[in-house]
């Protein structure tokens, strides 16, 4: 299926995943090197909703909080700040100085005492990180003038670098952290029917929350997943829950497809040319949901409009979908 993966479905799938506890928790176990996860008393860990990214950038970025105590019991407040990245941007130390900035500057205005802040930036790109780490790194200055440069690292949680078998937690979470893991990566069709079995657990409905998020964000994360590899794990993994799964996806796929096909219409510039191409778009996507040759864009654009959404509507009925009005003017 030829769908772009939007920046907002990462985001969004980690921040559900992450915002958490208990995943944080799990996550936090696994990969913090073990001086530094010795000095925290990790079952005191809980969220904090602050948000300290600035406005404008709300909407590109996620940024988590939590809060901690040490493990020798001290009262001191450590705070825990998840920020995720697909790409290796090389301004991100600066931008989680600015955050942990933000968060003392919050605290001196509660008259409270600066406290340390550990940021943690999640990466999940293709290719490993290869951005600066720390502000000497990002500002490489002759030795003189290094004591000027303020010495600032953070951890990062390069999760192509981790071995599946490290992560910490149950096969529900694991499974969270696999799709996050390789849905940029290539291997994300070979490691796709073991993430699936990891949602295999008695007395589990297959499509239980954590499944439709898994799945959904399949669909919306990554175009090299087609509809047919997809339809192939979920009946050899959960063969008996396939019709139940399939119409959930098939929606998501057709809607896709839609959205592709109106942008298509509006460059042609009429009404006609944008229900044409928003139908187009839908037909080409359940015909690939039902396993179906799909019909070439040349022989689609000889039918009439009629013959187009009585095609659609067959479709749909096939798939168990509910018909849907022409919604061209979104």
């Amino acid at each position: 299926m030829a769908s772009l993966p939007s920046s907002n479905s990462h985001d969004g799938f980690f921040k559900t995943v992450f915002g958490q506890q208990e995943n944080a928790r799990n996550f936090l176990l696994s990969t913090l090197p073990p001086d530094l996860r010795q000095c925290l008393d990790l079952s005191t860990l809980e969220a904090s909703s602050a948000s300290f990214v600035d406005e404008q950038l709300r909407q590109a970025h996620s940024d988590l909080l939590f809060r901690t105590c040490l493990a020798d019991g001290s009262e001191a407040a450590i705070y825990l700040l998840f920020e995720h990245k697909s790409a290796a941007d090389r301004l991100t130390v600066f931008q989680v100085l600015r955050y942990i900035v933000k968060i003392n500057e919050q605290r001196l205005r509660d008259q409270r005492e600066l406290c340390c802040v550990i940021p943690i930036v999640v990466y999940h790109g293709a290719s490993p990180w290869n951005a600066p780490g720390s502000l000497r790194q990002l500002i490489p200055v002759p030795a003189p003038l290094e004591p000027f440069i303020p010495d600032f690292s953070m951890q990062i949680m390069d999760l192509g670098q981790i071995a599946d078998t490290e992560f910490f937690g149950d096969a529900i979470f694991c499974a969270k952290i696999l799709v996050f893991k390789y849905i940029l990566r290539a291997e994300i069709v070979d490691r796709l029917r073991v993430i699936l079995e990891r949602l295999v657990t008695p007395g589990q409905s297959p499509c239980s929350e954590s499944m439709n998020l898994i799945l959904n964000y399949l669909v919306s994360g990554t175009d090299r997943v087609s509809a047919e590899v997809l339809q192939q794990e979920l009946t050899r993994v959960f063969s008996s829950s396939r019709e139940t799964v399939m119409p959930t996806l098939a929606e998501q796929w057709v809607q896709q497809g839609r959205e592709e096909g109106r942008e298509e219409g509006r460059e042609e510039g009429r009404e006609e040319g944008i229900q044409r191409g928003v139908l187009m778009g839908s037909i080409l996507v359940l015909q690939q949901s039902l396993g179906l040759p799909p019909s070439s864009r040349d022989q689609l654009q000889h039918q009439e409009l009629e013959q187009l959404v009585n095609l659609e509507r067959q479709l749909r009925e096939q798939l168990r979908l509910p018909n849907r009005l022409l919604d061209v003017a979104e």
